[in-house]
């Protein structure tokens, strides 16, 4: 089936960029990617990075995006198998229009260097938070977000696009808070898709080859370096012989339920509780897998009750529009003998956690009881899963690292070739794409007036 299938012209997908009706009209909180990867500068400690505002054109000025006030900005982790969350890192950010370098107000970002902080007049602090079951406690407070690159005449040589390594602003914004490390600020978005001939009619023929829409623009990203032991259930090092070693985790951004208009241009976000508006585990699953009608639903829907998006994944949207439009084989049943019916495959891969993938603990079982946790009962349910062991998968599903082709993997998993090493590619590399070799591991930002043009020749 390979040889056919590498013949065809297959869709690439847009990770989760304005994915769903309403959050495409909300960027500062529309997640466009969530990475969650064992660290390759130290073993021992698990990164997360949460990326918003998709398609950020880098010299998108005089107001660029930025991450927002009134959003929480939140990192969920079960560590326990119920679709519950047991650790929550939250990150809030406050904006401050300062002029101490140059005495006046203006209209514009900067004056002079962005990498003397002084310079810029729109800064940005942040504080985060760690809940554990409930219990709050402050992490970080006063972290400040990289600056915007805002071009060559406001010294963009502060960073580092074209290389392995960050640029001096980077390092200087990296924080540590104990054995925590955070990032926050604008970064090259990691992903490539061929955006427009995929939503052009599938318009990908061999004599039209793919190319990275995305490359050329930017994204906010929160990335945050955390000891492994302080994401496990018993606080102990990973371990299959504990059945610790799988975490869950999915990013969601929420706003207040009650925003006031004033009339003096200044809104009033604080009243209510907080109330979830984008959520992402695996990257594609809200992009392909759920109908339009469904995709504002899964953004405000909690893990806990994913049984009603059961059936998408049973019987793959995009498996049967491949077979129509493009002529596959893609299987519309792949019974594991697990008695759950339809895609049973992708049912374990991206909802249960598979164990030949490294991403589900050997001794559970779906509706069982969790070893050493009282009436609490392992469930199906979407989230990036992660084995904290480092003996799983190594990519995507298993973690998701920030240079993996998941559009690659997701076409194999529709496809039932996903354990079987086979990957269907796309047309779309990373050509063109830096990533680095140390934290926050997503490339520094293009600059505005130098940075290349993805696409297609007008």
């Amino acid at each position: 089936m390979l040889s056919t299938l590498a013949l065809l012209a297959l869709p690439a997908l847009a990770s989760s960029h304005r994915e769903a009706p309403a959050i495409s009209l909300d960027p500062s909180a529309d997640i466009t990617d969530f990475y969650a990867f064992i660290s390759p500068e130290d073993p021992s400690k698990a990164v997360f990075v949460l990326n918003v505002n998709p398609l950020s054109a880098p010299g998108g000025g005089p107001n660029f995006h930025r991450f927002d006030d009134n959003v929480l900005y939140s990192i969920n982790i079960d560590n326990e198998g119920d679709g519950e969350e047991d650790v929550v890192l939250n990150f809030q950010f406050e904006t401050t229009y300062t002029n101490d370098a140059f005495g006046f107000e203006t209209f514009i970002y900067n004056i002079g260097d962005v990498a003397d902080p002084a310079n810029v007049y729109q800064k940005q602090s942040y504080t985060v938070t760690r809940i554990d079951d409930g219990v709050s406690s402050t992490i970080l407070t006063g972290g400040s977000t990289a600056p915007i690159n805002v071009g060559t005449q406001s010294g963009s040589a502060g960073y580092n696009p074209e290389g392995s390594t960050p640029g001096a602003i980077t390092t200087a914004n990296i924080e540590s808070a104990g054995d925590y490390r955070v990032f926050a600020g604008p970064r090259q978005d990691g992903f490539y898709v061929d955006l427009e001939r995929t939503f052009d009619l599938l318009n990908l023929g061999a004599a039209t080859p793919n190319q990275n829409t995305l490359l050329g623009y930017n994204v906010h990203s929160i990335a945050i370096e955390v000891p492994i032991t302080e994401l496990t259930k018993d606080g102990l090092a990973a371990t299959s012989a504990n059945e610790n070693h799988v975490i869950a985790t999915w990013a969601t951004t929420s706003r207040r339920a009650v925003t006031v208009r004033r009339s003096t241009g200044v809104d009033t976000a604080s009243r209510g509780g907080w109330v979830q508006v984008a959520r992402l585990g695996n990257p594609l699953v809200n992009e392909v897998v759920l109908p339009v009608t469904q995709k504002d639903v899964f953004n405000a829907a909690h893990p806990r009750d994913d049984i009603q998006f059961l059936s998408y994944v049973q019987t793959s949207l995009l498996g049967t529009y491949m077979n129509v439009v493009l002529g596959t084989a893609c299987p519309t049943e792949a019974d594991l003998g697990l008695g759950l019916g339809g895609r049973e495959d992708l049912i374990v891969a991206f909802l249960t956690g598979y164990d030949a993938l490294g991403t589900a603990p050997a001794g559970y079982a779906l509706g069982g009881a969790i070893p050493g946790e009282s009436g609490k009962v392992f469930g199906a349910f979407e989230a990036l899963r992660l084995n904290l062991e480092g003996s799983g998968y190594g990519q995507w599903p298993d973690g998701r690292n920030v240079e993996d082709d998941v559009v690659d993997t997701a076409l194999s998993a529709v496809c039932g070739l996903l354990v079987d090493g086979t990957f269907i590619p796309d047309g779309v590399d990373s050509t063109g794409l830096h990533y680095l070799d140390s934290f926050p591991f997503l490339g520094d930002p293009w600059a505005g007036d130098d940075h290349p043009q993805g696409g297609h020749d007008l």
